[in-house]
């Protein structure tokens, strides 16, 4: 026996905090238990009043239940990164595994009615329009689909769909402007960061990076990051029903982001981050080494005083550069090559537009960590910071165009680093798991830069 009292009797306060658990409880079923409770209606969502377990949400009736195979749950974690970036080709795909469609759905028909149909929820798609929108009317307007293109709605579907709606219902008592679909966002990027499968780490690319410059969107990071930790924007704020890109306004502290980073929750998106990591350095090098053949060839090449004219370079010895086999696996053997061949090889000129990128991404890490006041002439050697701001300052919620802020920003990121590296799991994270990864990979492109070029010398 319970005793306790309906949640939506409550106080629109105390059903705001309980319905987040609530929330939290079904999501947990669906996605990670695959055991879902199939009808969470006010008279099954108690608060408990007496008892060890006062103040907590009581779930009864497990009467009407439904199962999620493995597979579906995967699909369903895809298909929401699918819907959010508005990627009708991924979402179809989805809709084939689940069972929605045939295989032989025509794509050509069926897309533009998805983008009349759901683009109005999605930010970039009119969702402004859409703001008092819910899952309960977005769920009316997928009927409307079916009328056109003709659907197969496998059984536990149609419960989860009432499920969410009627637990929506609720937490529309506490919040009139809640959004189940957004507030759901933490959930689903933990359940990304945490599996293993093609799907996921495939959405996970999907949801990170642009699809046309195949670069890493900072604020999508910044927002995913935060809402990793719990923390999202306030839904008058959301540009749509499912908005990736806006960022809290409160975000959590640098250090809690920072340990996320560093901790095994955040194993699967490492691999990315060191490769965008990898990527800065490499442009930031390449630049610094250019600048240094140049001074070298100056020095050894001084000018005549009153004429001008530069004395012949002195012979260089050449060296002795090893070259790994075709596979990449051992070396192959070595091979003579001039001083200026190797750092052309190594350090290929920047295109303009690795350049433009490298300037705008120095020019606001020199910000960050030597103050607004030295933006601009900070020391030259700096441009490895670039991809630390990329991948980790963007990431921590910071207004890096603010005044005051730069400088103090700097400090915080330092004292998150020294608080975080204080547990042994996040140093070794840090210098096994970052550190060396990006280095290893900085090595092998090196290398295969060397054997390219080797192949092309006489």
């Amino acid at each position: 026996w319970v005793n306790g009292v309906r949640l939506s009797t409550l106080p629109q306060a105390e059903i705001r905090d309980l319905i987040a658990i609530g929330q939290e409880v079904f999501l947990t079923q669906l996605l990670e238990l695959g055991f879902f409770h199939g009808d969470p209606h006010p008279g099954n969502l108690l608060k408990i009043t007496e008892g060890p377990d006062t103040g907590k949400l009581c779930l009864l009736d497990f009467g009407l239940v439904a199962q999620v195979p493995e597979f579906d749950r995967d699909i369903i974690v895809a298909s929401v990164v699918h819907l959010g970036t508005q990627n009708w080709d991924g979402l179809i795909d989805d809709f084939v595994s689940l069972g929605f469609l045939a295989k032989d759905t025509d794509r050509g028909s069926l897309i533009p009615i998805l983008q009349r149909v759901m683009g109005p929820y999605l930010r970039g798609g009119g969702a402004q329009s859409f703001k008092g929108a819910n899952f309960q009317a977005l769920t009316q307007d997928l009927l409307k689909v079916n009328l056109e293109v003709r659907f197969s709605i496998p059984p536990y579907v149609s419960l989860l769909a009432r499920s969410v709606a009627t637990l929506e219902g609720v937490a529309l008592q506490g919040d009139p402007g809640y959004q189940l679909v957004s507030q759901a966002y933490p959930f689903v990027v933990r359940k990304l960061l945490k599996n293993e499968n093609r799907q996921s780490f495939s959405a996970l690319r999907e949801l990170l990076y642009d699809p046309v410059t195949r670069r890493l969107r900072p604020q999508r990071l910044s927002t995913m990051l935060q809402a990793s930790l719990g923390v999202i924007a306030d839904s008058g704020k959301q540009a749509g029903f499912i908005d990736f890109d806006t960022a809290p306004e409160d975000g959590a502290p640098l250090s809690d982001v920072v340990s996320f980073l560093l901790s095994t929750k955040a194993a699967n998106l490492r691999p990315l981050l060191n490769a965008e990591l990898c990527y800065g350095l490499d442009l930031g090098l390449r630049r610094a080494g250019r600048r240094l053949r140049t001074s070298v060839r100056e020095f050894f090449q001084p000018r005549i005083p009153f004429f001008g004219i530069r004395l012949p370079a002195p012979p260089l010895l050449p060296l002795i550069v090893p070259l790994e086999s075709s596979g990449g696996s051992a070396s192959s053997g070595v091979k003579l090559m001039q001083v200026e061949a190797v750092l052309d090889a190594i350090f290929p000129p920047l295109t303009p537009t690795d350049d433009v990128d490298l300037d705008t991404l120095s020019e606001a890490a020199r910000g960050a960590f030597f103050g607004e006041d030295h933006a601009g002439d900070a020391p030259e050697s700096s441009p490895f910071s670039v991809q630390t701001l990329l991948s980790i300052l963007p990431a921590l919620g910071l207004q890096m165009g603010g005044a005051g802020a730069a400088g103090g920003a700097a400090a915080e990121v330092a004292k998150a680093l020294r608080e975080s590296l204080t547990v042994p799991n996040v140093r070794s994270a840090l210098v096994d798991e970052v550190l060396l990864a990006v280095a290893q990979e900085l090595l092998r492109t090196w290398r295969a830069r060397l054997a390219v070029a080797a192949a092309a010398a006489p």
